[in-house]
């Protein structure tokens, strides 16, 4: 028996998804659930391994520390993440005090 899949919501919304080392990527959402998002990045995220936790931002950026994610699907053009409660391994912000505007 197959787990059911959380109900999508397409949206459309500026995203940053940061990784360690200052590594991030900005991109669109596609659909949203209450578990993850799927979002588009226009190209293949090759330095991004599947189960690597992150933060999320909403862009702008806007002090804070983001939303712990998972990145859970990788596809040609784009990330899928899951939202995480509690972190393994914790990281703060990197980005964020830099306030990006793209």
């Amino acid at each position: 028996m197959s787990a059911e899949r959380a109900a999508r919501f397409e949206m459309c919304t500026r995203i940053l998804l940061e990784l360690r080392d200052k590594r991030g990527y900005i991109g669109n959402t596609v659909n949203v659930s209450e578990t993850g998002i799927y979002f588009e990045i226009g190209y293949q995220a090759i330095a991004v391994e599947l189960h690597e936790i992150g933060l999320l931002h909403l862009m702008p950026l806007v002090s804070g520390n983001g939303i712990p994610c998972k990145v859970t699907r990788l596809t040609a053009t784009g990330i899928a993440i899951q939202f995480i409660a509690d972190p393994s391994t914790e990281f703060s912000s990197q980005l964020a005090p830099l306030r990006l505007s793209f």
